[in-house]
């Protein structure tokens, strides 16, 4: 039983560090891995270019098809630590994230960016650029994919960094068995989190994607 299974069993909302990122290209991307690599290619588009427009309104919400993001501005020399909110799971009592949190620094408005449904295949937070050149599900081998759940297969929370085009980013998974009982069906089902951008008294500015099923409550067929 490691300790963070522990703490989240005393009913705290502890933070988990859970490494940073860097977004060279000045716009940072939290997204779908599901589709990440073939929808962009199918419809002549970069994702860069369209996280960049989304940024320069303040951030906001990309879906395409199957494929969803959001995208935020931030410093482009600037280091951004991720941390994560856990909780036991109801159903399978391992630890499990509730919360994810990149500290963005400096000051800004808070801003609601949309909502996004927790990937069966897991996230991905990084560079837009670097997510550019990602190697996922569409193709063989599935390289980027792969390294993320190999760099995964250990932690807790099934994180797991990883290198793309010499950029870190971060992969974020989930456990199977938690993932089938609190987000099964995800957005066709109503399973849906919203991320915001605030501000943090001792963070300053922040982006968070409050990914608690429990303040769900999907429509009923």
């Amino acid at each position: 039983m490691t300790a963070l299974y522990l703490r989240a069993r005393l009913g705290r909302v502890d933070f988990v560090e859970l490494g940073a990122v860097i977004a060279p290209s000045g716009v940072l991307v939290l997204a779908t891995v599901g589709h990440l690599d073939y929808i962009w290619p199918s419809i002549g588009e970069r994702l860069s270019d369209r996280a960049a427009a989304v940024a320069a309104t303040g951030g906001g919400h990309i879906q395409e098809w199957l494929f969803e993001a959001v995208a935020v501005p931030v410093d482009a020399d600037r280091p951004l630590p991720v941390l994560a909110a856990v909780q036991p799971s109801p159903f399978f009592g391992e630890a499990a994230i509730t919360m994810l949190e990149v500290r963005l620094g400096g000051e800004g408005a808070g801003r609601l960016l949309g909502d996004l449904p927790a990937d069966r295949c897991g996230m991905v937070l990084g560079d837009a650029v670097a997510l550019d050149s990602w190697v996922g599900l569409s193709v063989e081998p599935h390289t980027d994919y792969d390294n993320f759940r190999r760099s995964a297969r250990n932690h807790p929370l099934h994180v797991g960094p990883v290198e793309v085009a010499g950029c870190p980013v971060l992969g974020i998974g989930w456990g199977e068995g938690d993932h089938s009982m609190r987000h099964r069906g995800e957005r066709a089902a109503g399973y849906v989190y919203p991320a915001t951008v605030t501000s943090d008294d001792s963070s300053g500015t922040v982006l968070r994607w409050d990914v608690d099923p429990a303040k769900v409550r999907p429509p009923t067929a």
